[in-house]
């Protein structure tokens, strides 16, 4: 199969071309280096796995479980590991070896290994019997030949099972090819494999030796004069790959290598003793840390995962097309390795051997961050594109785009994480006087219900003495006088089931009376409404803070904190407490990252935005005039959806341009009063719930 390349417009990554450049926080990697102490970003994090997870379920067709390794990666046949520690460089590579991992969930039947014993041909057993122990007691030579064969299939069968499942995705998925070229660079296309696999080394007859060629038998590299390798080459018979339907099928041919190998490795002096601690070795004395256990790939220079498709082993590429094959015959002398090469080459083996047992080291994440992505994760965190215009010093106008993290349910478990400390935190200093303002705010809304229940109210209006309709009982002595207009007719009237979602602005400048204000003002809404039986309400804050801790991730955020359609209100009581006034104003960005679903929310029912605030929009080069107009538009973004707009300036009837521009933004929605006066608040929230559409 030929080795694809692909176009990452100036970028080795396969990844490039939908992973933005800043997805990690900084340089290549997600553990940020500003602080003495690394600081994981996991929101970032999440991203990777999402990602993974999606391309995962994409290619097998199967929602299987992505997750963080707290241990050495393996695949269990129920959920992919991944590592904790994921660089821009090493993502493609990740995402290689989680479609492989998925893969085998997918294709491969594991009771086949877990039964490897119970299915050895018998002629392999008489072979090794004979071959090896028949010195032996007679009712230890059947286990000790069982566990020989095994210790050797089972490598055999990862490899040849790797083959077909990885062929799969080849012809499956073929735009994910770049992701496992990425795998197999990462763990078998290293210079000194290829200087091995050219050299004399691992050329004796021995486990050793025949493991590290047949595992690399697809490297352009290999060289086909030494150990009959041929014969493996038509044994495995990549180019028909397809023909193996199951594990079963792989097994049957790890068997026949095995078989094939064993006609080749000379029978042991009598002598010596193979059975020995490293679980039966060969003439050698090589044990299981001298076995070279490993799975297949591929050259840089090669021609894909499996090698060319139409490749017959007869030439190869690199060293081998050079040297020829028959070089060694006549007299050639191969390249040698130094002994730091040799050293090198043990190590390269050792990776693979990790990669073919699934032992490929992964970082582990720690408890208290996979508590706190996991808060993350729960809560419906994403990262929003928001496009808007801004206006430079000298008057031009540039386009520009800002990411606003939008969190749809701000749990207890994600204040406690601190991820969001700036925006919501457990015992702050500001809490106690929050608590008070919510408690007022229960019962101004318990008083403010009384005055709303209008809208709750079904209107029946009857109209009778009419000439067609249902016969009025009252009517019917009239027909005698010869009346005709007996009939009656009620005609009802019920509002529309209604949702406010009520936008509080938590910048630092609403610090103080103004975010207790906006608090207890929200409080008396939202229980007031409870109130009304089809009124439901959503609250949420917004502003602009640090992320995770990370200074270099200064980003507008705007989160949910209460959702009358999933939460009792004693979840708005104990949470908006915890919010705290920080950053600047993000206000029509963050308006637009959520219109979809406000929009989508409001479908059939009576929609209604109350935003409260206390003046400009602002953050970073989203300011002046610009801002004012995008936030602007979002609010004509809302009426021509059918949502009604009720904005509240906290903090006073306005004053100079704040109010100028408060009314530039909302217009004739913008409403300047004493958000403590009953009356006033009333009023103004009747006119607009009992207002004509």
């Amino acid at each position: 199969m030929g080795k694809f390349k692909f176009n990452n417009w100036g970028s080795n990554s396969n990844s490039s071309f939908w992973l933005d450049d800043d997805f990690t926080t900084s340089g290549n990697s997600i553990f940020d280096d500003y602080d003495d102490k690394p600081k994981v970003d996991l929101l970032k994090l999440a991203g990777y796995r999402r990602a993974i997870a999606n391309f995962v379920s994409i290619v097998t067709g199967k929602s299987i479980p992505v997750q963080f390794s707290g241990a050495d990666s393996y695949t269990d046949g129920k959920r992919v590991n991944i590592s904790a520690k994921l660089t821009d460089k090493e993502f493609d590579s990740a995402v290689g070896l989680a479609l492989h991992e998925g893969s085998h969930i997918k294709l491969t039947d594991f009771n086949v290994m877990a039964k490897l014993e119970d299915n050895i041909p018998t002629h392999l057993i008489d072979m090794v019997k004979e071959k090896y122990y028949s010195g032996r007691p007679e009712e230890d030579q059947e286990w000790l030949a069982k566990n020989y064969i095994q210790k050797y299939v089972r490598d055999l069968l990862n490899i040849v099972e790797d083959r077909r499942i990885d062929n799969y995705v080849y012809k499956a998925a073929p735009g994910y090819r770049g992701y496992y070229e990425a795998l197999y660079d990462k763990y078998f296309n290293a210079k000194i494999i290829d200087k091995g696999l050219q050299s004399d080394e691992y050329t004796d007859l021995d486990w050793s030796s025949y493991m590290f060629r047949i595992c690399n038998i697809t490297n352009s590299n290999r060289r086909m004069d030494v150990l009959n390798l041929r014969k493996v080459w038509n044994i495995l018979d990549l180019k028909n790959i397809d023909r193996l339907e199951s594990s079963q099928d792989a097994a049957d041919v790890a068997f026949e290598i095995f078989d094939f190998v064993e006609s080749q490795l000379p029978k042991p002096d009598p002598k010596d003793d193979p059975f020995n601690e490293c679980n039966m070795g060969d003439e050698s004395g090589q044990g299981e840390d001298e076995s070279h256990e490993c799975n297949g790939g591929e050259a840089k220079d090669g021609n894909g995962e499996h090698g060319n498709i139409n490749d017959d082993g007869s030439v190869a590429d690199g060293e081998e097309a050079k040297i020829g094959s028959s070089a060694k015959q006549g007299g050639a002398k191969m390249p040698e390795l130094t002994l730091r090469q040799k050293e090198q080459l043990k190590k390269a083996i050792k990776k693979q051997e990790e990669f073919q047992n699934g032992e490929v080291k992964k970082k582990k994440l720690a408890k208290k961050d996979q508590k706190a992505m996991k808060a993350m994760e729960e809560s419906g965190i994403s990262v929003e594109n928001v496009d808007y215009d801004r206006q430079t010093y000298y008057g031009e106008k540039l386009s520009s785009n800002q990411e606003v993290y939008v969190v749809r349910d701000v749990t207890q478990s994600l204040i406690d994480s601190n991820q969001f400390d700036g925006m919501w935190k457990k015992d702050h200093w500001n809490q106690d006087r929050n608590e008070i303002a919510v408690r007022e705010g229960i019962v101004l809304g318990k008083m403010l219900g009384k005055k709303l229940k209008v809208r709750a109210e079904e209107k029946n209006t009857k109209f009778n003495r009419l000439r067609t309709g249902k016969i009025d009982n009252r009517m019917l002595a009239s027909c005698g006088y010869g009346n005709e207009s007996i009939f009656e007719k009620i005609e009802s009237f019920a509002y529309n089931p209604g949702i406010i979602h009520i936008s509080i602005d938590n910048s630092g400048s609403m610090n103080g009376n103004r975010l207790t204000q906006a608090m207890k003002t929200t409080m008396a809404i939202a229980k007031a409404c409870s109130m009304v039986e089809n009124m439901d309400v959503v609250v949420s804050f917004r502003a602009a803070d640090n992320v995770g801790g990370h200074r270099n991730m200064y980003m507008p955020i705007i989160g949910i904190i209460y959702d009358s359609r999933k939460h009792h209100i004693n979840k708005l009581a104990r949470i908006m407490p915890q919010v705290r006034a920080c950053g600047t104003t993000p206000e029509g960005l963050c308006f637009k990252a959520i219109m979809k679903e406000l929009v989508a929310g409001t479908r059939g029912k009576d929609a209604y935005f109350i935003n409260m605030c206390d003046g400009m929009p602002w953050f970073n080069n989203y300011a002046g005039d610009a801002a004012l107009n995008h936030t602007r538009q979002q609010v004509v973004k809302m009426r021509r959806e059918g949502i009604k707009v009720l904005s509240y300036f906290i903090g006073g009837n306005g004053y100079g341009d704040q109010k100028e521009d408060f009314q530039k933004m909302y217009g004739k929605d913008s409403q300047f009063i004493d958000t403590n006066n009953l009356v006033s608040l009333a009023k103004t929230m009747n006119n607009k719930f009992l207002e004509v559409a």
